[in-house]
C-alpha cells in the first residue's frame, strides 16, 4: 500500500503497489500469539465502488486489487497483523472496507492502532461468526477484557468499520454507525496502524485510508526547548538517519523550511567517525557536533550557528556550543528517542 499524500493530513493506501516481497510497500507481517506466520497477499475482487449509484438499478462495483489474508492456520492463539511502518500516528480518523470471506475456526478482520511492538496494542475486530464488534487492548503480551458488542456482521458482504483517536478518547463506527461507547484509555499514546485477523479467517481489505494530526516527533520538542534555553542562538538544525546505515536528514530544526535537508560530505563525518566541524565569516560561526548513544557512538550531528564577535576562536566557540549539544544529549540514549 503505497502512501500517497493527497494533503499534509491524508494518506490513501495504494494497492497497486506491490514493490515490498509481494507485499505493499512500508507493510510488515507480524504474528501475535502461536502458529505459523501470516499469509498476505495482494488479489483481484469485487469491491463497492468509491461513489453511491444514481440508481438503485445500477451497478455499483468493480473488480480491483485487495489486500487478503489467506494463511488458514487452525491455531486458536494465531493473530496475523499486516503493520505500517511508514509513520506513527496519534490523533486520526482510519477508515477500511473489509470481508469476511472463510473461516472454520473463526471468520474475524480487524484494525490495529497505537501499536507499539508485538506485545503493547490496540485493536477493534468484526466476527462473523460469533455476531460481535470488540475493541481489546494488549499490553505486554497480555489480552484484558474486551469491550464487546453484538453486531450482525454477514460474511461475504463488504463493511466499513472505522477507528478515531483523539489523545485518549477513541471512538468506533460499523458501516457508518457508532457500534461501541465512546472509549477513554490513556495507555498509548501513539504507534503504528494495521490489519488484524485470527485463527484461520480469510479476511480482505480495500480502500484504507486515515486523516491525521501529523505527530510532533520528540527531536522537534527537544529543539524547542533548546530554542527556549538558548534564545540567541541564530540557527539549530539536528541531522539523524531514520534507522543505522541509512542517509541522515534534517529532522528538527528552528526553521520548519529546513527539515528534509540531507546529510553532505561533512554530517557524514561527524555520524560515522565523531568528528566536529567549525565554520566561520563575519557576521556568524557554525559548529557541527556529534550526538552520541548511551555507549557513546554517534548517531546524530546537531549543526549550531551563533553570532560572531570580535576575537572569538574556535575554541571558544565549541565552549559555547557543547552547553547546547548536552541539552540534547541528556535526553538521548538511543537513536529511537528521537522519534518517540
Amino acid at each position: 500500500m503505497t502512501g500517497c499524500f493527497l494533503n499534509a493530513a491524508e494518506l490513501f493506501f495504494d494497492l497497486t503497489d506491490k514493490s515490498n516481497a509481494g507485499l505493499p510497500a512500508d507493510f510488515k507481517s507480524v504474528l501475535g500469539g502461536q502458529g505459523k506466520p501470516g499469509k498476505w497477499i495482494i488479489r483481484d475482487d469485487e469491491v463497492p465502488g468509491y461513489f453511491k449509484s444514481f440508481s438503485e438499478k445500477a451497478l455499483n462495483t468493480n473488480v480491483r486489487p485487495v489486500l487478503a489474508q489467506v494463511s488458514e492456520d487452525l491455531t486458536d492463539e494465531h493473530f496475523p497483523m499486516l503493520i505500517y511502518t511508514g509513520q506513527n500516528f496519534k490523533n486520526f480518523t482510519l477508515k477500511t472496507k473489509f470481508k469476511l470471506v472463510t473461516g472454520v475456526i473463526e471468520t474475524m478482520a480487524g484494525i490495529v492502532f497505537h501499536y507499539q511492538d508485538i506485545n503493547n496494542y490496540y485493536y477493534v475486530r468484526a466476527s462473523g461468526g460469533g455476531n460481535t464488534f470488540a475493541f481489546f487492548k494488549v499490553v505486554d503480551g497480555q489480552r484484558g477484557e474486551p469491550v464487546r458488542v453484538k453486531a450482525d456482521v454477514p460474511e461475504g458482504q463488504w463493511h466499513t468499520m472505522s477507528v478515531t483517536t483523539d489523545d485518549s478518547k477513541i471512538r468506533v463506527t460499523l458501516n457508518g454507525k457508532s457500534i461501541l461507547p465512546e472509549l477513554t484509555d490513556y495507555t498509548f499514546t501513539g504507534g503504528k496502524i494495521g490489519f488484524w485477523t485470527k485463527s484461520d479467517a480469510v479476511s480482505y481489505f480495500a480502500d484504507t485510508e486515515i486523516q491525521y494530526q501529523p505527530m510532533v516527533i520528540a527531536a522537534q520538542r527537544m529543539v524547542g526547548e533548546i530554542m527556549k534555553a538558548f534564545p540567541r542562538l541564530l540557527n539549530l538544525k539536528l541531522f539523524a538517519p531514520r534507522k543505522q546505515d541509512e542517509p541522515a536528514k534534517v529532522i528538527a530544526a528552528m526553521n520548519s523550511s529546513d527539515i528534509g535537508e540531507m546529510e553532505n560530505d561533512s554530517i557524514r563525518d561527524v555520524i560515522a567517525r565523531g568528528k566536529k566541524y567549525y565554520a566561520k565569516n563575519k557576521k556568524m560561526v557554525t559548529v557541527t557536533i556529534p550526538v552520541k548513544d548511551r555507549n557513546g557512538d554517534p548517531i546524530a550531528a546537531i549543526r549550531v550557528s551563533m553570532k560572531s564577535f570580535p576575537g572569538q576562536t574556535q575554541a571558544n566557540t565549541f565552549a559555547r556550543a557543547i552547553p547546547v549539544a548536552e541539552h540534547l544529549q541528556q535526553r538521548v540514549l538511543y537513536l529511537e528517542d528521537f522519534y518517540r
